[in-house]
């Protein structure tokens, strides 16, 4: 047997490593590799809820905080809201509840994993707002377009212990409407 002696050039590297643990069985190519580890770890969530007959003009609020005990970094991978009109999207951070609205129990997106998420997540409270992050739009149709629009809210964040975000929707349309939102996360 021979020495064998590892390539020091990169591009020689690069083509010696193998990018299949990027890559699905059927070799689609995995989006966010490190959501997905998260995942096959039992550390990957989810939490959605789905609000129907919001009156125009209303709103509603989702809830999200990394509580201050919790022992975990949470970090979001994406907020989505859907709804079936044009609606108005505000984020804050750093707010305060007033009341306690309804728990929503976060979803292991391994579903094999017994891990249990540290976020608590909630909607249908009373709270104080905090610092306006960001304020966007979900499109909405009209006539015979009206097909509804979906969000994503922005770009990815990291919640260190005892930080929360809100996510407020207010139907813009002259009818009432359906609005879901729903986060991705994962921990460590």
């Amino acid at each position: 047997m021979g020495l064998i002696i590892p390539p020091t050039d990169p591009r020689q590297i690069e083509r010696a490593l193998d990018d299949s643990l990027l890559r699905f069985v059927d070799n689609t190519v995995i989006v966010n590799p490190r959501f997905f580890k998260k995942i096959y770890e039992g550390y990957g969530f989810a939490a959605s809820h789905r609000f129907t007959g919001v009156a125009s003009g209303s709103s509603i609020d989702m809830y999200f905080e990394n509580l201050s005990d919790s022992g975990r970094t949470v970090y979001i991978v994406a907020v989505e809201v859907t709804a079936l009109a044009q609606c108005y999207i505000d984020v804050y951070r750093n707010n305060t509840i007033s009341s306690p609205g309804t728990p929503i129990t976060p979803l292991n997106l391994n579903l094999g994993s017994s891990n249990a998420s540290v976020a608590h997540v909630e909607y249908g409270g009373s709270y104080s707002y905090g610092t306006l992050a960001k304020d966007t739009l979900c499109p909405g149709g009209s006539k015979k377009e009206a097909v509804g629009g979906h969000a994503e809210i922005g770009e990815s964040a990291v919640i260190p212990l005892g930080y929360n975000f809100l996510v407020h929707v207010t139907n813009a349309s002259a009818n009432s409407t359906d609005i879901a939102v729903e986060i991705l996360w994962w921990e460590e």
